[in-house]
């Protein structure tokens, strides 16, 4: 007998309550504490549903100004990973990841990761910026949020990425752990 490796993750989707005021200024100010190591991660503080098989958009502040996602993305591919922390499989797909990011940097693309946090960690923003930092995770992380979560099917289970075109609609739902190439096969298809 031989096990097969698990592909996924329970998310186990539950509140963790802090307000939207404490958690955007701790947002900032680990985003400027770690301003030197290209890590950027920060915390949502709102979100709107843009309709059927659309992207969400939901905003956060980055050195002082509110940004919105819709704006960030506006025009381009989206690479949109929802992971943990503490799940095995993303961690084995954030390399390939990263070397994504890379490779298309420059491009029409925006590689986001959306950590989706036990909820038991009082500080999820501090536990997935060590973890950035640590992985040397190059793209965007934010901590997701139950509204977010929601709209992208309440997002059961992780790794789940959703490959998102220019016009902020959603064209693929990846389940589980995938590779470089499934990945970049999935991105080219759109990322013309």
């Amino acid at each position: 007998f031989f096990l097969l490796p698990q592909i996924a993750c329970n998310s186990q989707n539950k509140n963790v309550s802090e307000s939207a005021k404490d958690l955007a200024a701790n947002s900032e100010l680990l985003a400027m504490n770690n301003a030197n190591t290209n890590v950027r991660v920060f915390t949502i503080s709102g979100v709107k549903s843009m309709g059927a098989n659309k992207a969400a958009d939901f905003t956060w502040t980055e050195n002082g100004k509110t940004i919105k996602f819709s704006e960030y993305t506006k025009g381009k591919v989206v690479f949109l990973n929802f992971w943990g922390t503490w799940c095995p499989p993303c961690k084995a797909e954030i390399p390939d990841i990263i070397e994504i990011a890379a490779e298309l940097a420059g491009k029409d693309i925006v590689i986001v990761g959306m950590a989706t946090e036990r909820p038991n960690d009082s500080n999820p923003l501090a536990t997935v910026t060590k973890f950035a930092q640590d992985k040397k995770i190059t793209y965007i992380n934010f901590i997701a949020n139950d509204a977010v979560k929601a709209i992208y099917g309440g997002i059961q289970f992780v790794p789940t990425t959703f490959i998102i075109d220019k016009d902020a609609s959603i064209v693929e739902t990846i389940n589980g752990m995938k590779d470089k190439a499934s990945f970049m096969t999935s991105i080219k298809k759109v990322l013309k």
